[in-house]
Formats: structure tokens, C-alpha cells, sequence
């Protein structure tokens, strides 16, 4: 916690100029192989200016996500009264050492026990048998990547993600995911290095080499 450091923004525009400067959590996936949206390679082309972000604001589901949040957050915060939960949309929090690896969090929480968490909340629509066993006791593989660039950058000692899942009936399954740092050293071991080797070729302008995961 001694090595945290914050950079705040006061609008959404200010914050974006400043997410160009580093690597993010939602990105983690896309640099090791596991994100469905973005490869290393768009990611690189994002970052140094050779190709724009797509606009999702018209999106249903970013929408419907981006409605969700506050009230799961209240629900989050009512399900637990002896935590306190903090929330600065439009801060960075990194370590001083490396400050290309950042994350800005859905919740700051501090437990009963005064340890300090990272609250993320995702809503999503998982498709068929397979959509949801990505959900059955674990999360899919591009929001472990989150969570555990989450628990890099903040060095925090856990991370609660509450979901909110649809089914095709649009009933809304809510459920929550602990993860303890403790528990998960080697993997944020291992995203710090792919993340710095990344940050690197974005430096040097070389497009990294592509991962592929088995």
C-alpha cells in the first residue's frame, strides 16, 4: 500500500487522454491471448494512434451495464454493512514503479478487518450451456485477467466481482466472486511481466509478437 499512488481526472475526456498513457485493466486480456474482443496486435494499433477506438455507446449491453452499475453497487454495498465502499469514477490508482499499470475501479472497498479490496461489477448474457459454465463457481478467463491487473496495480488484498447475469428470458441471476490475492501471486506475477514486455513495445513502437493460448 506504501507504493500506491492516484491520478485523478475531473471528466470522462480528461480520464481517456490519460488511459492512452498506460495499459488498463480491461485490456489485460487482449495482451495475453484471452480477451474475444481484442488481440495484442488491435491493442497496439489502438495505443500508438494507428487505429481509433470503436464508439459502443449505442451498444444495448454496454448500455444496460453502464445503468447497472450504480444500483448493483448499492446492493453490493447493502449486502455488506460492515465494509465501507468508495467510489472515484474517474481515478487511476498504480504503483509508483509502475506507473504504465493502472486500474480504475468500480469500488474501493475497505472490509471489516480494515483490508483493503477492489469491488467490479460486470453484467453480461451468457450464451447457452457453455456461456454459463464460463460463470459456474469461477469467472471467464478475460475477467480473471482483470482482477488480477486489478490486484497489480492496486496492490489490494482481494476482489469481490458481483455479476449479473441474463438468461434468454431476461431473468437476472446476481452473484459474487471472492478472490484473495493470497491465492493468486504467480498469475499476477505473470501479467505484470506480459504487460511490461507489452508497455515496452509500445515504446519502441514494435508490434509485439502474437500469444497464443491453448
Amino acid at each position: 500500500m506504501g507504493n500506491l499512488a492516484r491520478i485523478k481526472s475531473r471528466t470522462r475526456e480528461e480520464w481517456l487522454a490519460k488511459r492512452q498513457k498506460g495499459i488498463g485493466a480491461s485490456e489485460c486480456a487482449s495482451i495475453v491471448g484471452l480477451s474475444p474482443w481484442c488481440t495484442a496486435s488491435e491493442l497496439f494499433e489502438l495505443k500508438t494512434g494507428l487505429r481509433k477506438a470503436q464508439d459502443l455507446s449505442d451498444n444495448a449491453d454496454v448500455s444496460r451495464g453502464v445503468r447497472l452499475e450504480k444500483p448493483l453497487r448499492e446492493l453490493y454495498k447493502a449486502n455488506h454493512p460492515s465494509f465501507s465502499v468508495a467510489y472515484h469514477p474517474f481515478d487511476m490508482l498504480y504503483q509508483k514503479d509502475r506507473p504504465f499499470l493502472f486500474a480504475t475501479l468500480d469500488g474501493e472497498i475497505k472490509d471489516a478487518e480494515g483490508r483493503n479490496g477492489v469491488l467490479e461489477i460486470k453484467t453480461a448474457a451468457p450464451n447457452g450451456k457453455a456461456g454459463w459454465d464460463k460463470w459456474r463457481d469461477r469467472v471467464p478467463d478475460q475477467y480473471a485477467c482483470q482482477i488480477w491487473h486489478q490486484m497489480a496495480a492496486t496492490g489490494f488484498e482481494f476482489v469481490d466481482l458481483m455479476a449479473a447475469l441474463y438468461d434468454r428470458e431476461s431473468d437476472m441471476a446476481i452473484r459474487t466472486y471472492h478472490f484473495e490475492r493470497s491465492d493468486y501471486e504467480e498469475d499476477i506475477a505473470y501479467i505484470v511481466e506480459k504487460e511490461t514486455e507489452f508497455w515496452e513495445s509500445i515504446q519502441s513502437k514494435k508490434i509485439p509478437p502474437m500469444t497464443i493460448v491453448f
